[in-house]
């Protein structure tokens, strides 16, 4: 059985297993642990939505663009309130 490991670790240590140990760029790795928290489960979703978006635009690489096109939230628009 596998034991828990920090996000950081299980990325680089499983894209090195998994063959394609280039899919991910170094600048993109730690980006991506940090904002899952290292909880293995948001890390690994988040992985699949970018690697299902790659595929769709057909990249060669994750990287840290694809990163914040997909996670950084929607500029909000500030509501006035009309003065009765």
């Amino acid at each position: 059985m596998r034991e828990p490991q920090g996000g950081f670790t299980m990325i680089t240590g499983d894209s090195e297993q998994a063959g394609h140990s280039q899919l991910m760029t170094s600048e993109l790795i730690q980006p991506l642990a940090v904002h899952s928290l290292n909880n293995l489960r948001v890390l690994n979703q988040m992985a699949a939505e970018m690697l299902a978006a790659a595929a769709e635009r057909n990249l060669p690489r994750l990287d840290e663009e694809l990163y914040f096109e997909l996670f950084s939230p929607a500029p909000s628009k500030h509501r006035r309130n009309k003065a009765s």
